[in-house]
């Protein structure tokens, strides 16, 4: 789950049980990341004693315990904006930019531009040929300075890999290895000190009109859920029932029954998720299952597993979001 959850797969199981741990907000934090670096970083926490591991389940040591309550670990600010955008791609588009703009500000055309894929080239390129002035360079400095003062605002760290990190006339701009290097953390801590800039970046682009918003909010999610999610949650909230949406939507009433399980645990304020509970199946819910709803072993209780599966999941986010605040 931590693996998926990380490389954003985003899977009615998976936000559950990321939920469960919370460890939604770090979805999608490393989208990159591979099953064998994966691998590699849990036996390197394991032969150092601080996790152990059985049965694809991770769980610290008293030594990990101690380690985490001793060490200074960086405090993500900005993963509330987890669902905001794909790091990845404002990270491409934003470095391009900036690097466009610093070289135009020195009537500089020959360099070798931050190497991304042909689509975030073409959008740079169009947003710079619309908005080229002398203009966009004071805009564009002014908002890099607000940036570093929110980051800095915040920790010294962030706004220390944020301007390390950019690309311009006079600087090629660190890596990672590089600015891990130099703050004194390991590539994994750096990793998510990078996500949480960008995200920083994405909130800023959001709640802004200037030149860094016009370039980065094409790429910006308007919500946490999909437009298909929206769609279903809008009829539900009209009144009709899950099996006519399926057919009004012709879509798969066990994808009409993702939706809303994706919504209940995404956007819980959005509907009265009990109400989709039938009187029955609710009680026998009720006095079936106590404790922790991690805790909690499926049992079929009707003639359709399927209904009986998505009552028990529904029950179990609602009754887990009471639990976690």
């Amino acid at each position: 789950m931590i693996e998926n959850v990380c490389q954003n797969h985003p899977t009615v199981a998976n936000l559950f049980w990321a939920q469960q741990y919370s460890l939604i907000n770090w979805l999608g934090c490393r989208r990159d990341l591979d099953r064998a670096e994966f691998n590699g970083e849990l036996a390197a926490l394991k032969k150092a004693g601080l996790i152990s591991l059985h049965d694809n389940q991770v769980q610290l040591t008293a030594a990990g315990v101690s380690y985490q309550e001793g060490s200074p670990v960086y405090e993500p600010h900005f993963f509330d904006w987890f669902w905001l955008a794909n790091t990845r791609r404002i990270e491409q588009r934003f470095l391009l930019g900036i690097q466009v703009v610093s070289e135009f500000a020195y009537r500089n055309r020959r360099y070798v531009p931050v190497h991304v894929p042909y689509s975030e080239q073409g959008a740079v390129k169009a947003w710079f040929h619309r908005y080229a002035s002398v203009q966009l360079v004071q805009q564009v400095a002014r908002e890099l300075e607000l940036l570093g003062t929110a980051f800095e605002g915040e920790d010294e760290q962030l706004v220390t890999a944020f301007f390390a990190g950019l690309v311009g006339h006079d600087g090629s701009g660190q890596t990672i290895a590089q600015l891990s290097q130099e703050l004194g953390l390991n590539i994994g801590e750096m990793m998510v000190i990078n996500h949480d800039a960008l995200l920083g970046i994405s909130a800023f682009a959001k709640n802004t009109t200037g030149p860094i918003a016009r370039l980065l909010q094409p790429l910006l999610a308007s919500s946490p859920l999909s437009t298909s999610c929206w769609q279903t949650i809008n009829m539900l909230r009209q009144g009709v029932g899950l099996a006519a949406i399926a057919q009004r939507r012709h879509l798969k009433l066990g994808t009409i029954r993702e939706h809303v399980l994706t919504a209940a645990i995404l956007a819980p304020q959005v509907y009265q998720w009990e109400k989709l509970l039938p009187s029955q199946d609710k009680e026998y819910l009720k006095h079936k299952y106590e404790g922790p709803v991690a805790s909690w072993q499926f049992v079929r209780w009707g003639d359709n597993e399927n209904r009986d599966f998505f009552c028990f999941r529904l029950y179990q986010i609602i009754r887990g979001s009471e639990e976690n605040g």
